[in-house]
């Protein structure tokens, strides 16, 4: 039996959007790395220190997605999906093989490169699941499917945590073992799997940009008009114009919104992956439940994935009313709120103020990377959104975790862990002033954007 073609065309489309799902949910596995990063640290003898500067750096690599989103728009989508696959397959492998066969090579910065580069390698992984899917089905349902990947991603944390946990505890080379092999996999069957628009589709506009040259990024921007796709009903495609600016290089760099966005992810996304990345010291220093860690982790993820999904459909249902940016303001709040629950709430109830943390970064994931795509355009949306997510490898890596390294240091006095409540109070207060300084700048981003109404 042959499928209509309207019938095909859909399937393609739905099997694109589940390929991106899956590529999330593995690249997504950068978020387990507290459970298993304590037993490398022993494994290799590393102080806390050197571990500390590993995690840095893979955070590093992942969040500083600028030079991954220039190769994929040089090269595109399918050539990117090959490309990460490999690298990420041959950097897992490489790892299982120093720690089985030269555990004594493996020094901190030798490991923490590695991490980095297998950081740069899964940007890919998001760059493909977001650039073909997020107009497939219209701008009226992009929010629901970036949030929807973005969910992916958060639900990949607290899946390889729990898969961790039961299958590989305490065998760190054959974790990196099975995930060299697992990787490879999802991006061979994503290669396959993305979708592939046709010279007669109208969504061949906006899913094919035309030959970068080395300096277009730098010259003014393209005004086009791109072409939105409706599925809905019969097999007719409804196509709705809109006026969309391309935009990167000076021209964004000159836009006081995307300064204004940078601001917020850097404040807002920075504070999560501190809590994340810091969740076993936190709780410890607290003096919180100590027993309770691996399922704070998942509730940080299983928040962050919910936050994203609903704030993803909610931001698409009310955006005649409401505009997107005004999510951002939400999780400003949120995140103010959270860090002063930190401050008050008895001990044994930390998981709360965590879960919450993961909730405010769904929120801001569900957001800023459409207010990407819409404010400055589909043709560079990779080096544009690497470029809103230097925030993110400034935020945490750079800034939120040396200033939380340097309060510690001064807390302990000579003693090898801080414990108290003072270890964290002055980086909970911080990000609450700065919570607040995010929040103005979400209400300027929202005074100078314009607005089209979709019809």
């Amino acid at each position: 039996m042959v499928l209509p073609r309207c019938d095909w065309d859909r399937s393609r489309r739905l099997a694109s959007v589940l390929a991106g799902l899956l590529l999330m949910g593995s690249v997504g596995s950068n978020h387990s790395i507290s459970v298993w990063n304590a037993q490398l640290r022993a494994l290799l003898g590393f102080s806390e220190a050197g571990i500390s500067l590993v995690c840095s750096m893979a955070s590093f690599g992942a969040y500083f997605s600028v030079s991954p989103g220039y190769v994929f728009d040089r090269i595109g989508v399918h050539h990117s999906v090959l490309l990460g696959g490999l690298l990420l397959a041959g950097i897992y492998v490489g790892l299982y093989t120093g720690l089985v066969a030269f555990p004594g090579a493996m020094t901190p910065l030798g490991v923490g490169v590695a991490f980095a580069v297998l950081g740069q390698a899964t940007n890919f992984g998001v760059f493909a699941a977001l650039g073909p899917n997020e107009d497939l089905f219209g701008p009226e349902h992009r929010g629901k499917i970036m949030a929807l990947e973005f969910a992916a991603f958060s639900a990949g944390g607290a899946l390889f945590a729990e898969l961790y946990k039961h299958y590989f505890d305490g065998q760190v080379p054959l974790y990196f073992r099975f995930m060299g092999c697992l990787m490879l996999a999802v991006f061979l069957l994503a290669w396959v799997a993305l979708y592939r628009p046709g010279k007669e589709d109208p969504a061949h506009a906006v899913a094919a940009a035309p030959p970068i040259h080395a300096l277009d990024e730098f010259m003014p921007p393209d005004t086009k008009t791109r072409t939105s796709v409706d599925l809905e009903g019969n097999c007719k495609l409804h196509v709705v114009p809109t006026a969309q600016p391309d935009s990167t290089g000076r021209e964004i760099l000159a836009d006081s919104r995307f300064w204004l966005l940078f601001a917020t992810v850097f404040i807002l996304v920075g504070s999560s992956l501190f809590i994340m990345s810091n969740i076993a010291f936190i709780v410890e220093s607290l003096g919180g439940p100590m027993e309770q860690i691996p399922t704070m982790v998942a509730l940080f993820s299983v928040g962050n994935c919910c936050g994203r999904v609903v704030a993803g459909i909610i931001s698409d249902s009310v955006l005649d009313r409401c505009p997107r940016i005004y999510f951002v303001s939400v999780a400003s709040v949120l995140v103010g709120a959270i860090h002063t629950l930190f401050l008050v709430i008895p001990r044994a109830y930390l998981a709360v103020p965590i879960t919450l943390a993961g909730i405010a970064d769904g929120v801001m994931f569900a957001a800023f990377p459409v207010l990407t795509r819409e404010t400055f355009g589909a043709r560079h949306f990779g080096k544009n959104f690497g470029l809103i997510s230097v925030a993110n490898a400034l935020g945490f890596p750079l800034f939120y975790s040396p200033v939380g390294s340097f309060v510690s240091a001064v807390r302990v006095d000579g003693v090898q862990k801080c414990i108290g409540d003072e270890c964290f109070r002055p980086v909970f207060l911080l990000v609450i002033a700065l919570s607040v300084v995010s929040l103005a700048a979400s209400l300027r981003f929202a005074a100078r954007q314009s607005y089209v109404r979709l019809t």
